[in-house]
């Protein structure tokens, strides 16, 4: 909104027939440029030039300057004459003191005062009246309608705001939560600077921060730190703003990180920025689907946190994006890519490796995300990236980085072919007429593409040709891959082209490896080792998939073999679950088995997968390994690994191992630690025929050893004996009740299993510790206990702040189905600790959980 002693060029074109003839209204905005340099139109509040000063010249035509002026001084009259009835009329409504009647009065004084339309500018005579009159329609706004509302909004941008008391009417807006009051007044299509004359800046500042910290509405509170952006100065609202980012709304956060981050000098303190991040982390923003405006929320948070970032750089904000990375939330704004890119804002180095990720992720989609920290990253940083990321297969990520090298280096991007993906499949320069192809397979027509692709698989093998396939397949956008959809075709005949009928199922990955074959394999692992992201589901699953379906036959695969095997000895490789999976599907070279024997003793990721491929490692030489494995492990009381080393040697039947597994039964006699690796070496020598049921027989009738837990686990389904030793040890107090608990399992897991309505568990629960009863609960919820059995030891045990209580519970609430048990969950779910018990608790009953942002 201008000062009253201006002409802006919004208002002026509204003005232009006083000043502009009928047939060149096109060249309004040209006019008004030309007035405010020859001093027609002054910006600076000075008086318009006298009538003495030179006519101007305007397009070929002569302009009377004084004739200009003087009419837009008539025009200036002439509006304040038509406001001066209106300014009389809201002196009498500001005075009603009956809210009746000053409501009725206001609607009159709009609908006035819309009729007026751009002659309000009239009220620059009448300041005080034209404040007055937005404060009634703000104070009567609620009792109007929306078409009421949108025309007051329109007054509001027209009104001159010169007055001492536009300071009231800021707090009665940011109190009233008048969003369309507020918008009115920050509209961008006022001046730029502009800024009502409000007095005191830092008492109205403090006013304000009064209504961000008392509210009483979210809403108020975020009207309120928007009417602080037309304040310079901030400081008395400081401290509420640093409040306010403590509360659960996501629209007061974001609009109170931008205040304190884009005021002079940046008031975000370190551990401000921190909270935020952090609890961007722990709660994702709210659904822009349920709201427009959460949309424009979240893009100002976004800016607001890099804006602070350029500022402070707490290293916990470093670590707090790696998690909002791996948080995964579904957002518009605040995605992986812009924490990336926040990243790359202050912490260069970890930006930069990130790029790197993203930039080899399979999916093109994902390799955008390191689009917008390429451009922030320093020039030495994002050199090297961009140059790769040019090379790009996908258009939308090969563009973007091209744009930007132009843009940072002032030239083109210098890549040639030698630099395309696959051109180490090349055995010499490429032909004449490989540029003009690469041109059509990089290029935006899709038709063309697909044609050109269609007439290169006719030409395999030929080695030009498979390179160039190679950037529509690794354009995820075109070509779908890596696909993981069941195929056609499995039985290794040739297809017909991609897109055509039954051969869309197989994607392009397959079409290659046919077409192509051993030279094919070859093109798909450059693929693969170009995008090796994500480790699981990416490139090496869909390979290993092409595979087992026979698409790539055993013959042809050898680079596959090679590539999965660098894969898995690398050791900064990740998860190489589907690499050790190609490794157990065609054989691992001998060199890897201290690699492969390494994970597999782990209890870590990939750790099954190389279980597998050990115990059908070729040649018996492998099986002293694993023995002696298993006695350093038994001697270093590393049980983790000796469950491991057991469970691999006594598979393969190593003739050593029986030995020490006998030894580890001995141990386990008399440490409790040794009895998950003593139940593996248990079972595996009962199949093999060494344990019989005599030594269980014995074990059963020693509820006071850890042995007894062995054998519950090992023999739950076995004869007479058995049984009715496990039923004689249910009223055993042996081990604090550990062993009453531990036959109780057994028997309800046996065949035929005991009912889960047997009073003798009822007395067992009475005397377990909590650790054990929450096992036995959910053993009995499984074979379908009712409520009225484990209903009270089940409240209980639910709200426990013991950890291994709450995690043998995890999972209960699946067998929980009658309504007396779903209602029970929903009651104690407030009451639920454990964050991975309560998340299990939620999904069960289909519940929405309670939403962590609070508007309104």
């Amino acid at each position: 909104m201008p000062r009253f002693d201006e002409i802006d060029a919004t208002l002026a074109k509204q003005f232009a027939w006083s000043f502009v003839l009928p047939e060149d209204t096109a060249q309004i905005d040209d006019r008004l440029r030309a007035l405010e340099d020859a001093g027609f139109m002054a910006k600076d509040g000075s008086p318009p030039i006298s009538d003495d000063e030179p006519s101007m010249v305007l397009e070929g035509e002569v302009s009377d300057a004084s004739g200009s002026e003087a009419g837009a001084v008539r025009s200036r009259d002439a509006a304040r004459d038509a406001c001066r009835p209106l300014a009389l009329v809201v002196a009498e409504a500001w005075h009603l003191t009956d809210d009746e009647a000053s409501a009725r009065a206001t609607k009159r004084l709009l609908a006035r005062a819309d009729r007026l339309g751009i002659e309000l500018v009239g009220m620059d005579a009448h300041l005080a009246e034209a404040v007055r009159l937005l404060r009634l329609l703000v104070r009567h706004g609620p009792k109007m309608t929306r078409r009421q509302r949108e025309r007051a909004r329109t007054v509001a941008t027209m009104l001159p705001l010169d007055h001492v008391e536009t300071a009231d009417l800021l707090v009665e807006i940011a109190r009233a939560a008048d969003r369309d009051m507020a918008e009115a007044l920050l509209s961008d299509d006022l001046d730029e600077g502009w800024a009502p004359e409000v007095g005191d800046e830092d008492a109205l500042a403090a006013r304000l921060a009064d209504v961000i910290d008392a509210g009483p509405t979210h809403a108020c509170r975020s009207v309120a730190i928007d009417l602080l952006s037309l304040l310079d100065r901030r400081d008395g609202a400081v401290t509420a703003l640093r409040r306010a980012l403590r509360l659960p709304s996501f629209a007061v956060r974001a609009r109170a990180l931008r205040a304190l981050a884009t005021a002079r000098p940046c008031a975000v303190a370190e551990e401000d920025l921190v909270h935020v991040l952090r609890d961007l982390v722990a709660h994702a923003p709210p659904d822009v689907l349920l709201d427009d405006q959460h949309e424009e929320d979240e893009r100002t948070l976004a800016d607001a946190v890099l804006a602070a970032l350029a500022h402070v750089q707490p290293p916990e904000a470093e670590e707090a994006l790696l998690d909002l990375i791996d948080a995964e939330h579904d957002a518009v704004w605040l995605d992986a890519g812009w924490a990336t890119e926040a990243l790359a804002v202050a912490f260069p180095d970890t930006a930069a490796t990130m790029v790197d990720h993203w930039l080899k992720c399979a999916r093109g989609y994902e390799r955008t995300r390191a689009l917008a920290a390429l451009h922030r990253l320093p020039g030495d940083m994002a050199e090297p990236r961009l140059r790769l990321a040019a090379t790009d297969p996908a258009l939308v990520v090969r563009d973007g980085a091209r744009r930007q090298w132009l843009e940072r280096f002032e030239r083109s991007c210098p890549v040639g072919a030698a630099d395309v993906l696959g051109a180490e499949l090349l055995r010499g320069p490429p032909s004449e007429r490989f540029a003009s192809r690469l041109g059509v397979m990089q290029g935006r027509v899709r038709e063309a593409r697909l044609a050109m692709a269609r007439a290169l698989l006719a030409e395999a093998p030929d080695r030009e040709a498979l390179v160039l396939l190679l950037q529509l397949v690794g354009d995820e956008a075109e070509s779908g891959e890596p696909s993981f959809a069941s195929p056609a075709m499995a039985d290794g005949t040739s297809p017909a082209l991609p897109g055509r009928g039954q051969d869309q199922d197989n994607g392009w990955a397959a079409t290659v490896a046919l077409r192509f074959g051993v030279l094919g394999v070859e093109g798909l692992c450059a693929l693969a080792a170009r995008f090796p992201e994500p480790e699981s589901f990416g490139w090496m699953r869909r390979l290993g998939d092409l595979v087992e379906r026979g698409a790539i036959t055993r013959e042809d695969a050898a680079p596959l073999r090679a590539l999965a095997a660098r894969h898995v000895s690398s050791t900064d490789a990740g998860r190489v679950d589907d690499s050790l999976r190609v490794l157990a599907i065609l054989g691992a070279p001998p060199e890897l088995l201290d690699r492969v024997l390494a994970l597999a003793l782990d209890d870590d990721l990939g750790a099954h997968e190389a279980r597998s491929l050990v115990v059908s490692w070729p040649g018996r030489a492998i099986d002293v390994r694993l023995a002696s494995e298993m006695a350093l492990a038994l001697a270093e009381r590393d049980w983790t690994r000796l469950r491991y080393a057991a469970w691999l040697a006594l598979e393969r039947g190593a003739p050593a191992a029986a030995v020490i597994a006998q030894r580890v039964l001995e141990v386990a006699e008399r440490e409790a630690d040794a009895v998950d690796a003593a139940v593996e070496c248990a079972r595996h020598l009962r199949e093999a025929g060494a344990l019989d049921d005599a030594w269980a027989f014995a074990a059963l009738r020693r509820p006071e050893s850890p042995i007894f837990a062995v054998a519950a686990r090992a023999w739950r389904r076995d004869d007479d004996t058995v049984r009715a030793a496990l039923e004689a040890a249910l009223g055993s107090p042996a081990r604090g009740g550990a062993s009453a608990v531990q036959a109780a399992v057994a028997l309800l897991h046996a065949e035929p299993g005991i009912s889960p309505r047997d009073r003798r568990l009822v007395a067992v629960l009475d005397s377990a510790a909590a650790c054990e009863r929450a096992e036995l609960v959910h053993a009995m919820c499984m074979r379908g206990a009712t409520l009225a059995v484990v209903g009270p030891q089940l409240e209980e045990l639910l709200v426990s702040t013991d950890p291994s209580v709450t995690r043998a519970l995890v999972g209960v609430a699946l067998w929980l189905k009658s309504p007396k048990s779903r209602a029970l969950l929903r009651a104690v779910l407030p009451r639920v600790v454990d964050v991975e018990l309560r998340a299990d608790i939620e999904e069960a009953l289909g519940s929405v959980p309670t939403p962590y942002w609070a508007e309104g």
